[in-house]
């Protein structure tokens, strides 16, 4: 709905504020009242509605003969918490410039928008600031008390149950003194979506919200993709300034906030500008990461490795399953899941010849499109991190070594699908429970931060290209020729990733950092004669410095044997 076209001809609109609400009707008319009441009157105001029922379009229909500022109701049907999405379909009808976002229980000052239209500037987002009322207060403030300002009044909260804290300095900052707390707050002036403002095509510019994140940051990531972008952060916490009212927060959950957080890691690490997951998406964008995913007749231990790969905190990467000559039943698993699941999966496989591991990976290889390779086994979930890890830490000239944590058989046989959807399975406590014995391995699964960091520099672990768990640029691997076809079981992976270093590459150890769990499983196709084979063969590529293998992708040997037969 859109009203009052009289005033938007009489002065042009230079500035569109998004209001965001769901099932808040109580508060989100305190918030159009507090915009009815702006110093600064050439903008529109976009509702972006997350779902909610009727009441709200009733309210803000009422509001239509009371507001001089143009009204936009962007709806959606509910879905659970979907502010990100919402929010981009509000960009989008945005018909200004400038773009004020905000929250609909966030009453605005009356100079709130004056205050960032004063201070915009190009390359710049604007960061400002909220004070959080308790609910007692929130609900004790009238259309009166906005209109005439008294619920900005120090004096006036305080009389009403406000305690004296640092923090009211926000209500009653002059010019000067907004200037110097805006100089020596600690605080960053990051995006927050209670009081933040930006260029609409800088917005668009990065694709806007991403839309896999729920509540918890989301509106962060969004100004960490500004600033990569090389748009700076200006902090107007001090000038700009919205009352935020209490509610309870019953969408917030554990979950969400951990998804968002590996989300903005990946994001600052990699310095992400773009979302594909965005205002625009790309129905299919070509995978930036191939994981290479090894199997030979074990279809329950694939399904639940696959099932990990689908709670992916990245999306964007391809599964190519390196089958050793598997029979039907595990070709039906890979068929279902290319059927039902959003994984994209191409399936190698090659005829059953014994463990031929290294040629079933060095055809994965070819068939692969990411620039970066991720190798796992079948007989490892993966913990929802892996893939954004393992692409976040990711350096040129660097292969990365990760962990792997074993379970036993009684543990392996456990773990169900909805283990892995909710990752408990991953939970120390949970495995405990279940049955593991205690031990200092178990740091892998509960280090994060600073342990994690510590961890990874001081174990005696060497960083080696162990198959379970590893990964690298393909062009690397391309340069090295892969696996050495010769080799069976016993050290194989590990003998490229000497190549590797021989070639150059340095090796990163992140075993705390992202870890799978090894289910565990019988070796009927392990023998003497293949470690002493393999370990001969790894001898010389360390004892000769070797970096191509002539058994690897390239068979210039096997070519060079046959023509001379």
């Amino acid at each position: 709905m859109i009203n009052n076209f009289i005033f938007a001809t009489m002065k042009q609109l230079d500035t569109s504020i998004i209001v965001s609400t769901f099932n808040s009707t109580e508060w989100l008319e305190k918030v159009l009242y507090g915009y009815n009441n702006q110093t600064y009157r050439q903008f529109e105001l976009i509702i972006a509605d997350d779902g909610s029922n009727d009441e709200t379009r009733q309210l803000l229909k009422r509001m239509e003969a009371e507001a001089f500022y143009p009204i936009i109701h962007v709806w959606h049907e509910d879905k659970g918490f979907q502010k990100s999405q919402i929010l981009n379909k509000a960009i989008q009808q945005c018909s200004t410039e400038y773009i004020i976002m905000s929250d609909g229980d966030c009453i605005p000052r009356k100079d709130f928008v004056e205050q960032h239209v004063k201070h915009r500037e190009e390359g710049y987002f604007l960061s400002g600031g909220y004070f959080m009322l308790p609910l007692d207060i929130s609900q004790q403030i009238t259309k009166e008390d906005i209109y005439t300002e008294k619920c900005f009044d120090v004096s006036w909260l305080k009389k009403h149950g406000l305690t004296s804290s640092f923090k009211n300095n926000k209500l009653y900052s002059g010019v000067l003194k907004a200037s110097l707390l805006n100089a020596l707050t600690p605080t960053n002036a990051s995006w927050n979506g209670h009081n933040a403002s930006g260029w609409k095509k800088d917005i668009i510019a990065i694709n806007g919200f991403d839309e896999r994140m729920q509540y918890g940051g989301q509106d962060r990531e969004l100004g960490e993709r500004l600033t990569n972008l090389n748009i700076k952060s200006k902090q107007i916490r001090y000038n700009a300034v919205v009352l935020h009212l209490d509610h309870p927060r019953g969408y917030k959950n554990e979950e969400s906030i951990n998804k968002n957080l590996a989300i903005r890691k990946l994001t600052r690490e990699q310095k992400k500008k773009w979302t594909p997951y965005g205002i625009l998406k790309d129905d299919d964008p070509a995978p930036f990461v191939s994981v290479i995913v090894s199997t030979y007749n074990q279809p329950e231990w694939l399904q639940k490795a696959l099932w990990g790969f689908e709670q992916q905190l990245e999306k964007n990467f391809e599964i190519i399953i390196a089958d050793d000559g598997s029979k039907e039943e595990t070709t039906k698993l890979i068929r279902s899941f290319q059927e039902n699941s959003p994984l994209r999966i191409t399936h190698v496989w090659q005829e059953d010849h014994g463990f031929q591991k290294t040629k079933i990976l060095n055809k994965a290889i070819v068939a692969s499109k990411g620039e970066y390779l991720i190798f796992t086994d079948g007989d490892c979930i993966p913990r929802n991190d892996l893939v954004s890890t393992h692409l976040g830490l990711s350096r040129p000239g660097c292969f990365l070594s990760a962990g792997y944590f074993k379970l036993s058989m009684k543990i392996s046989k456990q773990i169900t699908k909805n283990d892995i959807e909710t990752q408990r399975c991953f939970n120390a406590k949970w495995l405990l429970k279940h049955g593991l014995k205690k031990s200092f391995k178990i740091n892998k699964l509960t280090s994060y931060g600073l342990k994690e960091d510590i961890l990874n520099t001081f174990t005696p672990t060497s960083a080696t290209w162990d198959g379970n768990n590893a990964s690298g640029w393909r062009k690397d691997i391309i340069a090295v020729n892969g696996f050495d076809e010769r080799m069976q079981y016993g050290g194989e992976d590990r003998e490229m990733g000497e190549r590797l270093m021989n070639y150059g590459i340095k090796p990163l150890q992140i075993r705390y950092s992202t870890v799978t769990l090894h289910l565990d499983h019988e070796r009927g196709y392990v023998t003497k004669e293949m470690f002493v084979k393999n370990k001969a063969i790894r001898r010389i590529t360390k004892k000769e410095k070797r970096v191509w293998s002539d058994y690897g992708i390239e068979k210039k040997v096997f070519e060079k044997e046959l023509h001379s037969q």
